[in-house]
C-alpha cells in the first residue's frame, strides 16, 4: 500500500502485533482488509493536515469496487479523531466522486489515474494499493506473525504541508526520517532565535520611536499651550466684537431717536406753515381794504378835478386843494408801494410755501420708505410685508382665489459672519435679495422677515407653479458666487412653502405652516424646497 503525496510503504504496513492482539481479545479472524481500514485510521492519527482548522470532519472516497475495505471501514465509524467524526463513501470512477474528501482510497486498477487524482483532490490523503500484488500473501504473513516493514515518504508529506508526529516516525520512519526531523527543527529552532532577535531590535527601534513620540508629544503640549493662548486672545476680540454690536445698537436708538425728532420738526414746519397761510390771509384782506380805499380815492380826486375846473377863479382854494391832493397822491403812491410790496410777500411766500411742501413731501416718501422697507436690501421689511400680503390674503379670500407663501432661509449663514465677517455676510443677503427679485410678477411680494430669512407672498398660484418657482431660486442661488474682497462665497437656501386653505384670510397661520415646512427642509439636509 502507498500513501502518495505524503506516505510511501514498500512492503505494505500493518501493526501485525495490535492486530494479533485484537484477534486475541476479541475472538474474531482479522482480514486483511479490517488491516488496512486499522492503519488508514492510525496513520490519520498521526498526521495533521494542512487545512486541518478549516476541517469539521473527516470524509473518506474509496475509488473502484472495494466492497471489503468499504465495509471494513464503515465497522470503525464510531471512532473519533481528534474529536472529530468519520464518513466513508465508495465511488466506481472519478467523475462519480463528487465532494472533498481527507482520504482518498486507489484500488490497483485506477492506479493509472493517480495524476487526475492527485489534481482533483489537492488537499487529501491519497492512499493506494503497494508492490505486493496478492492479499493472500498479506493474509499469511499475518497469520505467520511475519513482521512488515514499513517506510514513510517524508519529503513528500512536507512538500505538500503535512505534519508528520514523532509517534509515527517511531513507527514507520529510519533514522535518516528522525534525524531529518531533528535537523530541521534545529533549522526552525535558529530562524526563531533570529526571528527574536529581528524582534528584539524593532522593540528597541520602538523604543526610541517612543522616546521621539514622547518629546513630539511635549512639543504638541508646547503647541497647544500657545493655541490655549490665541483661544484666550480671540475670545477677548470676540467680547471686543460684542461690545461693538452694543455700540451700533446704542448708534441705531439714537438714528431712531433722531427720526422722533425730524418727525416733531416735520409737524413744526407744518404749523409754521398754517401760521403763514393765516398771515397771508391776513395780508389779503387789507390788500382788498386798501383797494377799495384806493378807489374811492380816485372818485374823490375826480371830484376834485371836477371841482377845480369848476372852479378855476379861486386859485388859493384850488392850491390848497392841489396840495390836498399832492398828499392823497402821496398816499396813493406810498399805497401802491405798499400793493406792490405785499404781492411782492405773497410771491415770496408762496415759493417758501411750495418749497416747504415740496420738503415735506420728499421727507415724507423718505419717511414712508425707511417705514417700509429694509435698508440693505430694498425689500419690504416684516411689517410692511406682512401688511400688504395679509391685505391681498383678504382680496383672495373674497374672491375665493389660491395663494401660496414661501419662506426661505440661508443655509449655515452664520459660518459666512464667523469665517468672513458680517460685511461679507452683508453682502451675501444682498446677492440672495437680488435673484429673488429676478423674475418677480408685478403682483408678487417679496420680503426680508429676519437676519438670513426671506417671505415670498404669490398670489393667484397653485402648489405646482410655486414649487417650480422655488427650485428655480435654489438652483440660481446654489449656483450664484459671492465676491468679497477676492473671497468667493457660495450659499444655499432652503426653502418651506404652504398653499392658502379654503376660507382661510390669515397671513399669520400661512406662514406658520411655511415655517414648519423650513424646518423639514432643513431637517432633510439642507438645499432643498419641502412642502406643509
Amino acid at each position: 500500500m502507498t500513501f502518495l503525496k505524503h506516505l510511501t510503504y514498500t512492503s505494505t504496513i500493518i501493526l501485525l502485533a495490535l492486530s494479533l492482539s485484537l484477534a486475541a481479545k476479541t475472538e474474531q479472524v482479522i482480514t486483511f482488509d479490517d488491516g488496512k481500514a486499522h492503519y488508514i485510521l492510525e496513520v490519520m492519527k498521526h498526521i495533521t493536515w494542512p487545512n486541518e482548522i478549516e476541517i469539521t470532519h473527516f470524509n473518506i472516497a474509496i475509488l473502484g469496487n472495494d466492497n471489503n475495505l468499504f465495509n471494513a471501514l464503515n465497522n470503525k465509524l464510531t471512532q473519533k479523531i481528534r474529536n472529530k467524526s468519520l464518513s466513508v463513501k465508495q465511488f466506481s470512477s472519478l467523475n462519480q466522486a463528487k465532494g472533498n474528501f481527507e482520504v482518498v482510497v486507489v484500488s490497483k486498477k485506477k492506479l493509472p489515474f493517480l495524476n487526475n487524482i492527485s489534481k482533483r483532490f489537492p488537499r487529501a490523503l491519497i492512499v493506494s494499493n503497494g508492490t505486493i500484488d496478492r492479499e493472500s500473501i498479506m493474509v499469511a504473513l499475518m497469520a505467520h506473525r511475519k513482521t512488515i516493514k514499513l517506510s514513510v515518504n517524508r519529503e513528500n508529506l512536507i512538500k505538500h504541508g503535512f505534519i508528520i508526529s514523532n509517534n509515527l516516525l517511531d513507527f514507520a520512519g529510519t533514522k535518516a526520517d528522525l534525524k531529518g526531523q531533528l535537523d530541521e527543527r534545529e533549522i526552525r529552532l535558529s530562524q526563531v532565535l533570529k526571528e527574536v532577535g529581528t524582534q528584539e531590535e524593532h522593540l528597541k527601534k520602538l523604543n526610541q520611536s517612543l522616546t521621539s513620540s514622547q518629546h513630539e508629544l511635549s512639543q504638541i503640549q508646547s503647541k497647544l499651550a500657545l493655541q490655549n493662548k490665541q483661544l484666550e486672545i480671540t475670545q477677548v476680540q470676540v467680547s471686543s466684537l460684542q461690545n461693538s454690536e452694543k455700540a451700533i445698537q446704542t448708534k441705531l436708538m439714537i438714528q431712531q431717536e433722531n427720526l422722533i425728532n425730524q418727525k416733531k420738526l416735520i409737524a413744526a414746519k407744518q404749523e409754521d406753515i398754517r401760521m403763514q397761510e393765516l398771515a397771508l390771509q391776513q395780508l389779503q384782506t387789507k390788500l382788498i381794504k386798501l383797494n377799495e380805499n384806493i378807489g374811492q380815492a380816485e372818485n374823490k380826486l375826480k371830484q376834485q378835478v371836477t371841482q377845480l375846473s369848476q372852479q378855476s377863479s379861486i386859485i388859493e382854494l384850488k392850491e390848497e386843494k392841489i396840495n390836498d391832493q399832492r398828499q392823497l397822491l402821496i398816499i396813493t403812491i406810498a399805497g401802491v408801494f405798499i400793493l406792490l410790496l405785499i404781492k411782492f410777500m405773497v410771491i415770496r411766500i408762496s415759493n417758501v410755501r411750495k418749497q416747504a411742501n415740496d420738503e415735506l413731501a420728499h421727507l415724507n416718501e423718505q419717511l414712508y420708505e425707511l417705514a417700509t422697507t429694509d435698508d440693505m436690501t430694498k425689500l419690504f421689511n416684516r411689517r410692511h410685508f406682512l401688511e400688504l400680503a395679509q391685505r391681498e390674503l383678504n382680496q383672495l379670500h373674497r374672491a375665493n382665489n389660491m395663494a401660496v407663501i414661501l419662506m426661505i432661509d440661508i443655509d449655515h449663514f452664520k459660518n459666512v459672519n464667523d469665517n468672513h465677517g458680517h460685511a461679507a455676510g452683508d453682502e451675501a443677503i444682498t446677492n440672495i435679495a437680488n435673484i429673488l427679485t429676478g423674475d418677480l410678477r408685478d403682483y408678487d411680494i417679496v420680503g426680508r422677515v429676519g437676519g438670513e430669512e426671506f417671505a415670498m407672498f404669490l398670489p393667484n398660484s397653485n402648489v405646482e407653479i410655486a414649487h417650480q418657482i422655488a427650485e428655480r431660486v435654489r438652483l440660481k442661488v446654489a449656483e450664484s458666487t459671492t465676491l468679497y474682497q477676492q473671497t468667493s462665497i457660495k450659499l444655499t437656501v432652503s426653502i418651506g412653502l404652504t398653499a392658502r386653505l379654503e376660507d382661510e384670510n390669515d397671513i399669520g397661520n400661512m406662514i406658520n405652516r411655511a415655517d414648519k415646512a423650513l424646518y423639514k427642509a432643513k431637517n432633510s439636509g439642507r438645499n432643498s424646497v419641502a412642502f406643509f
